[in-house]
This record gives structure tokens, C-alpha cells and sequence, in this order.
């Protein structure tokens, strides 16, 4: 919805009309209006754009779900009404969880956090975990410490494993209000100084 210039953001609107006609501008609301998982977004192109340019979409389009639910169309229409101010309002929540989160994975190498609302920390190569049963065999050791995070401390993250990251844990920052982070990062400390030191 805003492109970059070197004198700050502009609104699409802005930019678009004297932008090249072949150009498509693909927009998810999933991270600019923290609607992660809703998977509602919208394309927009040059009105000069080749009539066929439509109808090649429009043949891509018929190959995917026709829609998304319901509930993301409303919810999708709600936070384009509310506008980016009330988003940026919620922008400084972000900060202090993200710092926690961070501060509760050291001493892990850590990547992400700017742009995003995942810190991604690598586990280390000698990390050993006992395995309590045999079907652990197979698993891997960030799917393994997830499990037992979840179990043991009621934290729940993602395995990098499952985002081409093996080795490395994913954590969301921005699902929790910051008490409720602060809390979340306490015990993910504890967890990480279980397994890790």
C-alpha cells in the first residue's frame, strides 16, 4: 500500500499513476494490518495495462481457492476502513515484546525482528535432548524442543524445520499482548536454559 522514495512513504494512489503500466503491485494485509493467517490481500495494476493482462490473471486466479472466508473479507474490509493510523498506534506494543523475546533467547544466534513479527534462533549443533520414546527417532531436535517447550512450559513456537530453517526455532512476538509477552518470555528463558546451557 506505500512504496519506499527517499522522502518517506507514499500512498500507492500516489505513486501509481505515473508508474510504468507493466508493472502489478501484489498487497497482503497479513503483516502491514497484523492480519497474519486471514490470507486476504489485493493486486492492482496501471489502468493503461493490456486488456489481456485481466484475463491472464483472472485464468491464474481460477486455478485457486475462488475467495477467501467470509470472516477475512471482513476483517480485511474492517482494518482498510480503521486505515494505517490505528495500526501504527499498535506499532509500539511490537517494540518492548520484541525485546523481551529477544532477551529471552539469549544465548542463541538470533535473526528477524525488524520488519516482521518472528525472531528466528538457532539452536546449538551439540544440543542433546533425551528422547522419551522411540517415535522421537525420527524427529527432528527443533521439532523436539518445540514439543517439549509446549509441554513443560506452555510455550508454543514453531520448529525452523517447518520454514526451511532446520536447527532454528521460530518466535511470534506479536500475538500476545506485552504483559501477557512478558509472562510468554519468562518461561521460553527458563525452557532455553533448560535445553541450552
Amino acid at each position: 500500500e506505500y512504496f519506499t522514495k527517499p522522502q518517506g512513504h507514499q500512498p500507492l494512489a500516489t505513486n501509481f499513476e505515473n508508474s510504468d503500466e507493466h508493472v502489478i503491485y501484489i498487497f497482503s494485509l497479513s503483516k502491514s494490518y497484523s492480519l497474519a493467517g486471514y490470507r486476504c490481500g489485493y493486486t492492482v495494476t496501471h489502468k493503461q495495462a493490456a486488456a489481456n493482462l485481466f484475463e491472464s490473471l483472472l485464468k491464474v486466479q481460477d486455478t485457486i481457492p475462488i475467495g477467501p472466508p467470509r470472516i477475512s473479507q471482513v476483517v480485511a474490509l474492517g482494518a482498510l476502513q480503521a486505515g494505517k493510523d490505528w495500526v501504527y498506534k499498535q506499532y509500539h506494543t511490537l517494540d518492548h515484546s520484541r525485546d523481551i523475546i529477544l532477551e529471552s533467547l539469549r544465548p542463541l544466534v538470533t535473526m528477524g525482528g525488524t520488519g516482521s513479527m518472528y525472531v528466528m534462533a538457532r539452536l546449538p549443533e551439540s544440543l542433546q535432548i533425551p528422547r522419551s520414546t522411540s517415535d522421537d527417532d525420527d524427529e527432528a531436535m527443533d521439532v523436539m524442543v518445540c514439543k517439549r517447550l509446549v509441554k513443560e512450559y506452555g510455550i508454543a513456537i514453531i520448529p525452523g524445520s517447518f520454514c526451511g530453517f532446520p536447527g532454528w526455532i521460530r518466535v511470534c512476538y506479536a500475538n500476545l499482548p506485552p504483559a501477557k509477552c512478558q509472562e510468554a518470555a519468562k518461561r521460553l528463558k527458563m525452557g532455553i536454559a533448560e535445553f541450552v546451557l
